[in-house]
């Protein structure tokens, strides 16, 4: 079996995969380990797009996770012992124009900028006016395995089907739903500057009057490793 193994102290891991009988393939994995928090495991969904990914954690504060047992882990991968979770993904695409796109696991965010200044923006969910004139920092779209992120922090809701829309510090208070899975949500730019982004992702794309942001699923998934109903291995 051909592993490639995504974060800052992938040494760790790639110097003991000869012992369990994997292969380091960084071109045509068909595993992706990644070795560190939850950022990382996002960054190797971005890099590696829907190939089987285990989610090892590694703590920056342990003082001898250069002494970890993998045995478990690489034991099981190695025998096919384990299960594959299915995870669906989101596209943002602005005005339509493929070129202005991002895809993510977690959530598309809507973010004013300046941080000084409010965006005015209004909402539809599969071309039916949910919100008219929001007024407010902007609103996250995320997915059930992105709920209890950033989507959580805002509006306080886990979900486990569907997609959620939170809207951030809005001036007059607005309630944040879950719609079905296969909704087409529209977001129009009514006045100020903002981003489109996704995840923990750095490029973002600039947003502003009139714009129009589409946001749904796509067909592309993650596939997500769990030992033992477990997504997060701790070794």
């Amino acid at each position: 079996m051909d592993v490639v193994i995504v974060g800052h102290k992938r040494k760790i891991v790639e110097d003991v995969l000869s012992k369990f009988g994997l292969k380091l393939n960084k071109k045509n994995p068909d595993i992706v380990i990644s070795f560190g928090g939850d950022g990382t495991a996002l960054y190797a969904e971005r890099v590696y797009p829907g190939i089987p990914r285990i989610f090892i954690k590694h703590s920056k504060t342990c003082n001898k996770c250069e002494e970890h047992d993998f045995s478990r882990v690489f034991s099981a991968l190695k025998q096919d012992k384990f299960t594959i979770k299915e995870e669906i993904k989101l596209e943002g695409v602005v005005n339509n124009d493929p070129k202005k796109r991002l895809v993510g696991l977690n959530e598309i965010g809507i973010h004013h900028k300046p941080p000084t200044k409010t965006i005015r923006f209004r909402v539809k969910v599969n071309r039916r006016l949910i919100e008219d004139k929001v007024i407010g920092d902007g609103l996250l779209i995320a997915t059930p395995y992105g709920s209890t992120g950033y989507f959580h922090s805002i509006s306080r809701m886990n979900f486990d089907k569907g997609l959620g829309i939170a809207f951030n510090n809005p001036i007059k208070k607005k309630k944040n739903l879950v719609v079905n899975e296969d909704s087409k949500i529209e977001v129009e730019i009514l006045r100020g500057n903002a981003w489109m982004s996704v995840d923990n992702y750095e490029r973002m794309i600039p947003i502003g009057k009139g714009d129009l942001i589409t946001v749904k699923k796509i067909k592309e998934k993650a596939r997500i490793i769990e030992l033992g109903g477990e997504m997060r291995i701790k070794v």
